[in-house]
């Protein structure tokens, strides 16, 4: 029986760890906000993330941010972040080894047409 050897990809471990470094890059803007619109920095994760960032937007658009801040929300400020902490930290992993596989075909077609090997 032959085992299929899963590797872990470059491009896709890139691109998550992107994610997580604008990730973590958005807590400490909405940390430090010192107003009433710190749920402003999530909007880029609704364009990022699209179509994934779509499973935040009920509960963020229903519920107003807390008088206490982000720390007390959960609608505004924990659910955005555990959502796309994980769902959209996935996502671009799998976009980023999605890109890396197309560009690897590319290369090996390019390859045989030249009749290299």
């Amino acid at each position: 029986m032959a085992s299929s050897v899963h590797r872990i990809s470059l491009a896709g471990t890139t691109a998550a760890s992107a994610h997580l470094l604008l990730l973590a890059y958005t807590v400490v803007q909405t940390l430090s906000a010192h107003d009433n619109q710190w749920t402003i920095y999530w909007i880029k994760f609704l364009a990022l993330d699209f179509p994934l960032s779509l499973g935040v937007v009920p509960l963020a658009w229903m519920f107003p941010a807390a008088a206490g801040g982000p720390l007390y929300d959960l609608a505004n400020f924990w659910w955005p972040l555990a959502y796309h902490g994980t769902i959209g930290t996935a996502w671009w992993y799998v976009v980023g080894a999605y890109i890396e596989a197309r560009l690897k075909n590319r290369r090996a077609r390019a390859h045989l047409d030249r009749g290299e090997p």
